[in-house]
């Protein structure tokens, strides 16, 4: 089980009438066992069925901007004005 992260399920876990996601044994609309303790599901599978929340995607790091090039061929108190 590499490349990917897994979770160890503590709890029953069942699917509600559509199969769209899934609720606790105890919630009104759980219909499907789908998970019992100990079982190991990928952290995707349980995000997208609403068992773990979604981790924030990191931000990206804001690159410092390089400081502008000086085009200038002379320096600018030369330019003879």
């Amino acid at each position: 089980m590499t490349g990917r992260d897994w979770v160890t399920v503590t709890e029953h876990w069942c699917l509600t009438e559509d199969r769209s996601r899934v609720v606790r044994e105890t919630d009104p609309e759980a219909r499907f066992l789908h998970w019992s303790p100990g079982t190991v599901v990928s952290r995707e599978e349980a995000e997208r069925l609403g068992a773990v929340k979604r981790e924030p995607a990191p931000e990206p790091e804001q690159k410092k901007a390089a400081p502008a090039v000086n085009k200038a061929r002379l320096p600018g108190h030369n330019k003879g004005r």
